[in-house]
């Protein structure tokens, strides 16, 4: 069963719509070069004052986001369904993300820092690639982050072992001038039932969005 409640969608599809709508102009003069799968800002949004911790204990701030693609994941490990699946799908096109360019990075986000220690984040994104990227931070500076990233989370029960964490299904995009660019969107998956990224129009959009970039 999909995790992620209607709360969490309605505010992800808020975040979307604002994209969406001051972008419009933008996106119906390419209408035939993207899919609907993804969402381009006009005007891409500077990120700031990121201060999360990565997998290593080190610092990761805005400033590891910039001169790469960045391709970011919001989650947590206890996922049972979204995380793992759409971070294997990652892995699964990873390859292809390198050959249209060798500055793409993959950034998993947890928003359980409760739970999801260094060690646990390390082990947990190295079962699917060992190049992928970890990071967290308490709620108090993991919010704003995730927010600035066109991304949500909530958390339910905390007291409770086995608690559950919502968030959203989509994969941000952020430029090498360290900004969020684009959003690719989930479509529920028939066989599963769970709101997941679709790999191959991701690379198809993302191909073309590096490309445009390069003018």
């Amino acid at each position: 069963m999909a995790n992620t409640n209607k709360l969490i969608w309605l505010l992800a599809l808020t975040l979307l719509v604002a994209g969406t709508l001051s972008g419009i102009a933008w996106y119906n003069n390419r209408a035939n070069t993207l899919t609907e799968a993804v969402v381009v800002y006009p005007e891409p949004r500077p990120l700031s004052n990121i201060a999360l911790t990565d997998a290593e204990g080190q610092p990761f701030t805005e400033t590891q986001l910039q001169d790469h693609w960045s391709l970011v994941f919001v989650g947590y490990t206890f996922c049972p369904d979204i995380c793992p699946t759409t971070l294997s799908d990652l892995s699964r096109i990873y390859p292809e993300l390198m050959q249209l360019s060798d500055k793409a990075q993959v950034v998993f986000v947890s928003a359980d820092p409760e739970r999801d220690t260094p060690e646990r984040l390390k082990a947990y994104t190295a079962h699917f690639n060992s190049a992928f990227i970890a990071a967290t931070a308490e709620h108090d500076k993991l919010m704003p982050a995730v927010q600035q990233l066109g991304l949500i989370y909530g958390v339910h029960e905390r007291g409770e072992q086995d608690y559950l964490v919502d968030h959203s299904a989509s994969v941000s995009l952020v430029n090498p001038n360290g900004e969020l660019h684009a959003s690719f969107r989930p479509v529920f998956d028939e066989g599963s039932g769970i709101p997941l990224v679709d790999g191959q129009l991701l690379l198809q959009d993302f191909e073309r969005i590096i490309n445009h970039w390069r003018g």
